[in-house]
C-alpha cells in the first residue's frame, strides 16, 4: 500500500466519522439535547464522542442540558428520560460513559457530583460492578463491559486504586473461564462466581458463544482497551498479557461476529494494543475494524443496531448507536494516525 492509499484511506475514515457527527448534530434540539429524550435515555454518550471530534460547543451544550435535567442530588443519571434497561442491568455504565465526557469538557463540577456514585456501584470486596441497584448483595450480578468501562473512566479522573480493583475483577472473570477457546461467560456473583446456569432464553445476557452472531461480541475488545490502559499506566507486563489474551478471543471468534453491531469495541482493544506494543496484527484487525464502521453507515451518516435485536430502530436507538460508533471511529483514527497503515 502506498502512503497516498494509506491517506486515502484515513480520509475515508475521517469522512465517515465527519457524516455520523453531522447526522448527531442535526438532531441536536435547541436546549441542547440530542434525541428524541422523552424516549429513553440514548445520549449518554454524547459529550464524550462530540468532544473527541472537536464539537466541543455542542458536546458542553448537551452536557449543560444533562446537569440540568438528568442528574440526581446524588449524582446518578436519572431524570426525564426513561432509564429502560439501565434499571434492570448494566446499572453504572451510562454514568461511566457521561464521567468521561465530563472529564474531556473540563467539567469538575460533575465529575465531583458524579464520582461517588459511580464508586457506588463498585463492589469494595471484588471489584466489580453490580448489575442493579437493588441487587447489591452476596448474590447480585457483576457484569464485565461496564466494569471495563467504569475501569477506564476511573483511570481518566485519577481514581488509580479502584481502576486496579476493576481490572483485578476482569482478569479473574476471564481466569476461571471453563472452555474460553469456545465461550465466554461475562456474569458474576460475589458468593457464586462465575454464572454458567441460566434460563435458555437469556443466553445472550451471560454468555458469548464463539460461532453464534446474535451475542455480546464486544466484551473481549473493551476487556483488553481497559486492561491495555492499565499496562499504559504502569508498565507491568501482567497487564498486557491479560489484553492479549482477551483481544484473542475477539479476533478467534468465527467471522460471523461481523453480522453483529455488537462487534464494535473490538478496534477499541486492538487498538490500543497496537500503540502499546507495535505488533502488526493489532493494526490489521484495527483497519479491519474501521473498514468494518465504514461499510455498516447508513446513507445518511448513521448506524442502525444489529436487526436481529432492533428490527424497527426508532431514532433514540439511531441516537445510542451512532454517538458509539463516532467515538470508536474517533479514537481508530487517533490510533493508527495518517502514516501507520502504509506498507
Amino acid at each position: 500500500m502506498t502512503l497516498s492509499e494509506s491517506t486515502g484511506r484515513i480520509a475515508r475514515y475521517r469522512e465517515s466519522c465527519r457524516r455520523g457527527t453531522e447526522w448527531l448534530l442535526a438532531r441536536q434540539n435547541l436546549d441542547g439535547s440530542i434525541g428524541p429524550v422523552g424516549e429513553r435515555l440514548c445520549y449518554y454518550r454524547a459529550p464524550w464522542a462530540l468532544a473527541l471530534v472537536g464539537e466541543r460547543t455542542a458536546a458542553a451544550a448537551c452536557l449543560d442540558w444533562i446537569a440540568d435535567n438528568m442528574l440526581s442530588e446524588q449524582g446518578e443519571f436519572e431524570g426525564v428520560s426513561p432509564r429502560g434497561i439501565f434499571t434492570e442491568r448494566y446499572g453504572a455504565y451510562p454514568l461511566s460513559c457521561l464521567l468521561t465526557g465530563a472529564r474531556l469538557l473540563e467539567r469538575t463540577d460533575l465529575v465531583r457530583l458524579c464520582l461517588p456514585r459511580l464508586l457506588s456501584w463498585q463492589d469494595p470486596d471484588t471489584g466489580g460492578f453490580f448489575n442493579c441497584r437493588e441487587e447489591m448483595d452476596d448474590c447480585g450480578e457483576q457484569e464485565l463491559f461496564p466494569a471495563c468501562q467504569a475501569g477506564m473512566t476511573l483511570l481518566a479522573v485519577g481514581c488509580v486504586d479502584e481502576a486496579f480493583q476493576a481490572g483485578e475483577w476482569v482478569e479473574r472473570l476471564w481466569a476461571h473461564q471453563p472452555e474460553p477457546r469456545k465461550r465466554l461467560f461475562h456474569v458474576s456473583r460475589p458468593s457464586g462466581g462465575l454464572v454458567t446456569e441460566f434460563p435458555p432464553e437469556q443466553a445472550a445476557w451471560y454468555v458469548t458463544e464463539k460461532d453464534d452472531p446474535w451475542q455480546h461480541h464486544f466484551n473481549g475488545g473493551i476487556s483488553a482497551a481497559l486492561l491495555t490502559s492499565l499496562y499504559l499506566l504502569t508498565d507491568d507486563a501482567r497487564w498486557l498479557e491479560s489484553a492479549r489474551a482477551c483481544q484473542e478471543f475477539s479476533m478467534t471468534t468465527d467471522d460471523c461476529q461481523f453480522r453483529s453491531m455488537q462487534v464494535c469495541k473490538s478496534g477499541w482493544g486492538s487498538g490500543l494494543l497496537w500503540v502499546a506494543t507495535r505488533q502488526p496484527e493489532y493494526r490489521e484487525w484495527t483497519i479491519r475494524m474501521a473498514d468494518w464502521f465504514v461499510a455498516q453507515q447508513a446513507d445518511d451518516g448513521h448506524w442502525d443496531n444489529t436487526p436481529y435485536w432492533t428490527p424497527e430502530p426508532t431514532d433514540a436507538d439511531g441516537v445510542e448507536v451512532t454517538v458509539e460508533f463516532v467515538m470508536h471511529m474517533a479514537n481508530l483514527l487517533t490510533y493508527l494516525g495518517v502514516g501507520e497503515i502504509d506498507e
